[in-house]
């Protein structure tokens, strides 16, 4: 059996190398698929099976979320709608039950994406004629031969191998890149404040985490207050040892950062995300940039627009590996007298 799985892996690695050789038309996807949600279209999905359950999954992705936090996409899979399928294969037949959601529900502008492992599911395939009829792009994702498909199709993704569950490996994957590249495109990019926590928001009394000890540094409402004003959104990005010390545990430290969260609510500011590197040793640990890193993918964060804040020499140097332009220094007693940051010694000297 070790032997059969390692075979299985081996092969499953092949062929995903061989899908580079799709990259070109990977590529044409992504931009008409862009293209289409740009101009106020969509972008539908059908299949059969394991491929109808692909259908959702990506369509889950554009109107849910796939990475980024951002407004809903227009996509609809054409999969789910358990009245339409049943009325329509009864009063029309099977063969149709995409054709119709097509007709109903498509226009000039749209994209349709088709899968079917061999490129001949009946269903798939009017569907598609229908979407040329219409004005729509269509986009099929098949095997290696492509069958009906691959002649039919705008774009023909034909995947390198002719074993269904190797194909819907390479469809799924093909799906997340073209999901990934929208999303890219079509995010709205926001600019943030970045804020250490202990010695920057809070009075740090070495290894904080009891709310009751949350005691706000002077400043720190105006300056939060203004970036908001401003149009920042808020992270809070901090390292957190002492949970690897041993010192406090993880939930006491996220029961901390809720209660800090509910304080800010309180004046009216709104904390969008809080990062911790709970770890002595870790990529994420400052001065390293994983924290911030996290944050500008989640969110589309511009770092060129976007400002930090820290109270150590760790926080500005982690911002700028990150991509921020403008780091503040906060040294309230102003005994730093070297900085690649900003030195202020009042938050709200800080400037937007």
């Amino acid at each position: 059996m070790l032997n059969e799985i390692n075979k299985d892996f081996d092969t499953i690695s092949s062929n995903f190398l061989k899908l580079k050789n799709l990259t070109p038309e990977i590529v044409k996807a992504c931009e008409v698929c862009i293209d289409s949600l740009k101009t106020g279209g969509k972008i539908m999905f059908c299949g059969n099976g394991g491929s109808a359950a692909d259908s959702q999954h990506l369509a889950a992705e554009l109107v849910g979320r796939y990475k980024m936090n951002r407004p809903a996409l227009n996509s609809v899979a054409l999969t789910t709608d358990t009245s339409i399928l049943t009325a329509v294969g009864n009063d029309f037949g099977y063969d149709t039950i995409f054709e119709r959601q097509v007709e109903g529900l498509g226009k000039k502008g749209d994209v349709l994406i088709g899968l079917s492992t061999s490129g001949n599911s009946k269903n798939v395939l009017l569907a598609m004629a229908k979407a040329k009829e219409l004005g729509i792009t269509t986009i099929a994702l098949t095997g290696e031969k492509g069958g009906k498909m691959k002649e039919q199709a705008d774009i023909a993704l034909n995947v390198p191998s002719d074993i269904t569950n190797n194909i819907q490996e390479m469809h799924i994957a093909i799906g997340h890149i073209i999901c990934g590249y929208i999303e890219k495109a079509l995010a709205p990019k926001i600019k943030a404040l970045f804020l250490d926590r202990d010695g920057t928001i809070n009075v740090d009394y070495g290894y904080t985490y009891e709310p009751e000890k949350l005691h706000f540094i002077d400043g720190i409402l105006e300056l939060c207050k203004n970036a908001q004003n401003n149009g920042y959104k808020i992270f809070v990005i901090t390292n957190q040892s002492g949970v690897d010390r041993g010192y406090y545990t993880i939930e006491q430290m996220n029961n901390f950062n809720s209660y800090m969260k509910s304080e800010f609510e309180k004046h009216g500011i709104e904390i969008t995300d809080i990062y911790c590197c709970p770890y002595l040793e870790h990529p994420d640990r400052k001065p390293g940039p994983g924290m911030f890193i996290k944050a500008q993918q989640r969110y589309n964060i511009d770092m060129s627009e976007s400002v930090a804040v820290g109270d150590k020499e760790r926080d500005v140097e982690a911002a700028f590996r990150a991509g921020v332009k403008k780091a503040y220094l906060f040294d309230e007693k102003m005994q730093i007298k070297d900085s690649k940051g900003i030195i202020v010694s009042k938050l709200t000297d800080i400037k937007f």
